[in-house]
């Protein structure tokens, strides 16, 4: 599913509350327009009685009463023409009748105005032609946002769900993906989308590198169990929970690794060996956190060890590996793990978290100011 705000009246801005912090983790920036962009006119800010009409808009618009809810936005555009709220709805209900023309012409007279929601209009125009089975058109729009607001990473993500879903290339998806992680590094839709196309293309460890970011930066939501899948099915190697099998023979089967993003193929083929290992140790009456940390760490020292020179000019050399470089430096890689497995039905994990606050407190700060890669 693309990531766009289809109701921004009922969009409300809540503050992550951490477990054990006061200081959640970054958040994404505002979007920030281009330095030499045309100038835009002055939007006008909404009043309590426009909002209230927009409400009532938006509550037909749920009932699929379209016409019915873009009468309510044009109640508020005739008084007020620069309400970027109303125009927005409008063209989102138009879009939703699959009254093209009229959407993309609210839409587009969206775009004309300085607003917060100008990402969104962009972002509507982009879903509007995906929608109609003109992907081309779609990834123009995106690019068309992406000029007048560089930083929002909205765009590159869902221009790179056209590329995989709609044009089936998923090189320029992941090449978009990881346009907005530059502009963003910490966009968990853009980590969560990276991890996913990383895979299916073969690169397992930049895989495990993205899911680990967007489980460092939301732990605790609905898409957690499945980013968690995600990531243990990488720490795997292949092999099922539960395995008698020979890990070596596995590790000696694994399709070859891409390079492109750096030479993994060793760690690659440690995620069998690992998982392995992991099972001969629970069988032997180990528990499945301890092992699954030690896992974890002997990946995370192996990245650790990786010269930085050779990965300086790669997008994962720039994005994970000098955050994963310090964790292990740190000694982090214990709170990292217990931190991003809050959401999995493994024993332990709340009991660790609750006796250790202050060194999670005191790795969730220095993540706060990690130097995240962002240009």
């Amino acid at each position: 599913m693309k990531a766009f705000l289809k109701h921004p009246m009922r969009y409300l801005c809540t503050l992550l509350t951490f477990l054990f912090v006061a200081t959640a983790l970054p958040a994404a920036a505002q979007p920030k327009a281009a330095p030499n962009a045309a100038p835009r006119k002055a939007a006008t800010v909404s009043t309590p009685a426009d909002d209230a009409i927009i409400r009532d808009g938006v509550r037909l618009h749920d009932q699929e009463k379209y016409d019915e809810a873009i009468a309510k936005y044009q109640e508020v555009l005739a008084h007020s023409p620069a309400n970027m709220t109303a125009l927005y709805e409008m063209a989102f209900s138009y879009l939703a009748k699959k009254d093209y023309v009229k959407g993309r012409d609210a839409a587009n007279r969206g775009t004309e105005y300085a607003s917060d929601m100008l990402p969104m209009f962009y972002d509507l125009l982009g879903e509007s032609y995906d929608a109609a089975g003109e992907p081309q058109k779609a990834i123009e729009q995106y690019e068309r946002g992406i000029a007048a607001v560089p930083d929002a990473s909205v765009l590159y993500h869902n221009m790179a769900i056209t590329y995989l879903e709609s044009l089936k290339n998923e090189g320029e998806a992941r090449r978009s993906l990881k346009r907005g992680a530059d502009v963003d590094p910490t966009d968990v839709d853009i980590q969560l989308m990276l991890g996913q196309v990383f895979r299916s293309g073969g690169y397992q460890t930049p895989a495990l590198l993205a899911f680990s970011k967007a489980l460092l930066f939301d732990p605790t939501n609905g898409r957690a169990l499945q980013a968690i899948g995600w990531w243990r099915a990488i720490l795997r190697g292949g092999l099922p929970a539960t395995s008698g099998g020979q890990a070596t023979a596995m590790a000696s089967q694994t399709p070859a690794s891409k390079t492109d993003e750096g030479d993994f193929s060793a760690i690659d083929r440690q995620f069998a060996i690992g998982q392995q290992a992991i099972v001969t140790a629970m069988d032997n009456g180990a528990g499945e956190m301890p092992t699954l940390l030690a896992q974890v760490n002997d990946i995370v020292t192996r990245l650790a060890a990786l010269d930085p020179g050779k990965y300086k000019e790669t997008f994962v050399g720039r994005q994970y590996l000098p955050y994963f470089a310090e964790l292990k430096k740190r000694n982090d890689v214990e709170p990292f793990v217990y931190w991003i497995l809050q959401r999995a039905p493994v024993t332990g994990v709340r009991d660790w978290l609750d006796k250790n606050k202050p060194r999670v407190q005191a790795f969730l700060e220095w993540t706060n100011q990690f130097p995240w890669d962002a240009r």
